[in-house]
């Protein structure tokens, strides 16, 4: 079980140590208790010496260490030591870096952009902080508010193929900031940009509750520092709590600097055609197996549910068929649902001679009022902002419309799949449509619809399917209790090969198949990209595991367990 915990070391590693997060330990209040060190690291070469303090141990248990006796059983005692060796493998790894890339604490050979970013994270952090305070205060969720923004993460792409079937890394090592922005510059170890951080803290204290949640910030810093003979004053206490937020920040950044720069220092990957060609076989073999072979029952249902981790689809005559489509949703206001649910209510019920006529006179006129959402994209903060329009469902209807048609004329099917997610952060209010793995898939069996979605959107989408439909096709405005849709069919599930008796050979057919084929139509993620990430990913675990115990060779460790060992209870 302990081995499985070694791939995670890196990961381990960039965690923010917060003041807030995991497990408490008893803590005797004495400063020297807190500064002794636990473990001290000495380059060999140099002599210069790295200490670990007791307070840096509890600091990052407190942060992630306790998860390994909450997640993988390992008693206090292991718990710690494991915790320890993270730190020193975090600390090896800056240090290498600071040298590596000419870079320090102070800021030191960073970019101007670097230093903003590490300052803005800084009053980031510091304000997270104290809102996690203010919502205990109000009894509300932390970053819950955030969730309302509506972004598309997309894929970024880790490697390419060449035409002769070499496979090279992308190189981010350059674009690590790639999505920062900002206007103003800022400098930590400027002394006006450092006061500005506190002063800006205490001017955010806008209300009685924001006060309240200062105070308690304030009262947990000085139980935190209890017995240390630090001054006590807000400004004091805080500058020592914004230097330590600084701290972390800074350690992170270094970390992720450390690891992409390996990571792209040779642009041929390691992983080759062949092994992607082989992984995908094997997970098609599996796939067959388990529901063509031993019969799984649950066929139907991981079809629907999870598509993208379905490598063989069935191909007889008495098989379910499956095809995918995307859903564009104009639904009603909450006022609009209130009125809709209270019609269809009367009408279903029979009750005081509400008739057929009455009733769809009355929701046809709830219909006509639904207004279409319009968004547009913020390149600055990546968000799609809702926006002022006199759009209608109809001109909605029309603009998708005329794009997808142009765009089927051209044949680009990923263009038109680009095409038709743009339109769902531009204009759609399905959550389930948001950065999904899959489209909806619908099943088709005696010419019915196998599928958990309401009647009117499986008949519409049923009668594309039946009608032969090519990607980018459009139902009408279709609608349902929930509003109205705009259905685009994006194309049935079916194998990328034929056969399964002989195993896949590499060449250019097979891996440019793969290469080009997304998952996704409307993310331009194929399963070139699927299969070269977990291989990747399992080998540069073993790559950044192997090149921890290269640099922990240059360094002669010193561990004090008797300093720590009252922890262990």
């Amino acid at each position: 079980m302990k081995k499985k915990v070694t791939g995670l070391l890196m990961c381990m590693m960039l965690l923010c140590m917060s003041l807030f997060a995991g497990c408490s330990l008893v803590e005797p209040n004495y400063k020297d208790y807190y500064n002794q060190a636990v473990a001290v690291i000495e380059d060999k070469e140099t002599g210069e010496k790295i200490e670990i303090s007791k307070k840096d141990l509890i600091s990052a248990y407190q942060s992630y260490g306790y998860s390994y006796e909450q997640y993988y059983s390992y008693s206090r005692e292991e718990a710690l030591k494991e915790t320890l060796n993270t730190l020193e493998n975090r600390y090896i790894t800056i240090n290498v870096a600071e040298r590596k890339f000419g870079i320090d604490y102070t800021g030191k050979g960073f970019s101007e952009k670097e230093n903003t970013y590490l300052y803005q994270n800084v009053v980031d952090s510091l304000k997270s902080n104290l809102d996690s305070y203010y919502n205990d205060i109000i009894g509300a969720e932390d970053s819950e508010e955030e969730s309302d923004d509506i972004t598309f993460n997309g894929y970024k792409k880790t490697a390419t193929l060449d035409s002769d079937l070499n496979i090279h890394k992308i190189d981010y090592s350059t674009d690590l900031l790639k999505d920062f922005y900002y206007t103003t510059p800022r400098n930590f170890y400027d002394e006006n940009d450092y006061n500005l951080i506190y002063e800006n803290l205490v001017e955010s204290l806008i209300n009685d509750n924001y006060k309240k949640a200062f105070n308690f910030y304030l009262r947990d810093l000085k139980a935190s520092e209890y017995g240390m003979k630090l001054s006590t004053d807000a400004k004091s206490v805080f500058a020592r709590e914004i230097e330590r937020l600084y701290k972390v920040n800074y350690e992170n950044y270094v970390v992720e600097k450390y690891s992409i720069s390996n990571q792209s220092d040779s642009s041929l990957s390691s992983v080759t055609a062949s092994q992607i060609v082989n992984l995908y076989s094997s997970k098609v073999r599996a796939s067959y197996t388990q529901y063509v072979i031993e019969q799984d029952s649950n066929y139907d249902d991981n079809m629907q549910n999870s598509l993208n981790s379905m490598y063989y689809i069935k191909e007889d005559s008495d098989s379910t068929k499956f095809f995918t489509v995307a859903n564009i949703l104009f639904k009603f206001t909450d006022e609009q649902q209130s009125k809709f649910d209270v019609c269809k209510e009367k009408f279903e019920s029979g009750d005081g001679g509400y008739n057929k006529e009455q009733y769809e006179i009355d929701i046809k006129k709830l219909y006509s009022q639904i207004t279409p959402v319009v968004r547009q994209y913020n390149k600055e903060t990546g968000v799609y902002e809702e926006i002022e329009s006199n759009l209608t469902v109809d001109d909605v209807y029309k603009i998708i419309e005329k794009k997808l048609d142009d765009l089927k004329i051209a044949g680009d099917v990923n263009k038109i799949g680009d095409a038709i997610n743009e339109f769902i952060y531009l204009y759609n209010e399905d959550t389930g449509m948001f950065n999904a793995e899959s489209n909806y898939v619908i099943g088709v069996k005696d010419g019915e619809a196998v599928s958990s979605f309401v009647d009117e959107f499986n008949s519409a989408s049923l009668e594309m399917y039946k009608n032969n439909a090519s990607i980018g096709d459009m139902t009408g405005l279709v609608r349902t209790d929930y509003g109205i849709h705009v259905i685009i069919y994006t194309g049935k599930c079916e194998n990328l090969f034929k056969g399964i008796d002989s195993s896949f050979e590499l060449n250019a057919e097979a891996i440019s198949t793969l290469y080009s084929t997304r998952v996704n139509v409307l993310v331009d993620k194929t399963y070139f990209d699927v299969l070269y990430d977990e291989i990747y990913t399992d080998n540069y675990q073993y790559f950044e595991n192997a090149n921890l115990n290269y640099l922990r060779e240059n360094y002669n460790i010193y561990e004090y367990t008797n300093r720590y060992s009252d922890l262990f209870n």
